[in-house]
């Protein structure tokens, strides 16, 4: 008697799993909706299902769908779910996005507690699974769907193994910022240098140019053949030696331009000189 109770009760509740499993699926399973879907219009149904048509989600329209509960949009090569399109969708409890190569998830679906996300696993939540970790405390794992075989996998694991932490955007703004002033750095000190060198190179031409001014020149003529300089008045303190001659005329030999000898005539009384001896 008793063993037949506990039979009874095992199967009522296989039953009642049964329902609850069965009328979940027929939430997930809804009708596809027509493909060409109007985005303006109010749609009463608490499940939608807009999967392989091909959908772009406008980012600043929301989904006219108060009474929605299960929403799909897989397959429809989405890469993004902007927020203001679900802003509106207060009573949405599941969200089906597989076959999509999401990059990234909006924070205000992410501060969803409620919300569960079916979605392939990728690199493009993990914006969204440390938005959760740090909003919503004692939810369950957070799972994702292999984009393959379609079994669940632990989210946490995959992006840890799969996606290595990106640099925050202050991270790469500083670096970039630290390189454009490395660059400026270097790009001044070789213009200063060159600009050194330069000033460098034309302080030594100058310098030449002043040296060869200032330098004395050598004279490396001869005095010419006729002379008119008159001589100081001044008599000399030795006499010159002159050659005894009946006349008052002397001769010297001189070397002309062309390095010959050649006779120079120079009349004695006409410097002034009488010879005294």
């Amino acid at each position: 008697m008793r063993a037949t109770r506990t039979r009874l009760l095992w199967t009522c509740l296989l039953l009642l799993l049964a329902l609850l499993h069965e009328a979940r699926s027929q939430d997930l399973t809804c009708m596809v909706s027509l493909s060409n879907v109007n985005w303006t219009q109010t749609f009463s149904d608490t499940c939608l299902n807009f999967s392989g048509l091909g959908l772009s989600l406008p980012r600043t329209q929301s989904l006219k769908a108060s009474h929605v509960q299960v929403l799909d949009l897989s397959r429809n090569g989405l890469q993004a779910l902007p927020g203001t399109f679900f802003a509106n969708l207060e009573k949405l409890h599941t969200l089906i996005v597989t076959h999509n190569q999401l990059a990234s998830v909006d924070q205000s679906l992410a501060l969803r507690c409620d919300l569960e996300l079916r979605a392939d696993c990728g690199c493009g939540l993990a914006s969204w699974y440390d938005i959760r970790q740090n909003n919503c405390s004692g939810e369950q794992e957070l799972l994702c769907l292999h984009p393959v075989t379609g079994a669940q996998r632990n989210l946490s694991t995959f992006l840890q193994v799969s996606c290595p932490p990106s640099l925050a955007p202050g991270t790469i703004g500083a670096l970039v910022a630290g390189t454009i002033f490395l660059a400026l750095v270097v790009g001044g000190a070789v213009l200063a240098w060159r600009l050194r060198r330069h000033q460098g190179a034309s302080g030594q031409v100058l310098s030449k140019a002043q040296s060869s001014h200032d330098a004395p020149r050598l004279v490396t003529g001869f005095l010419p053949r006729h002379s008119s300089q008159r001589q100081s008045p001044k008599a000399p303190d030795t006499p010159p030696d002159r050659s005894p001659s009946a006349d008052t005329d002397f001769y010297m030999n001189y070397k002309g331009d062309d390095l010959d000898p050649q006779p120079v005539y120079c009349n004695l009384e006409s410097l002034g000189r009488a010879p005294g001896y």
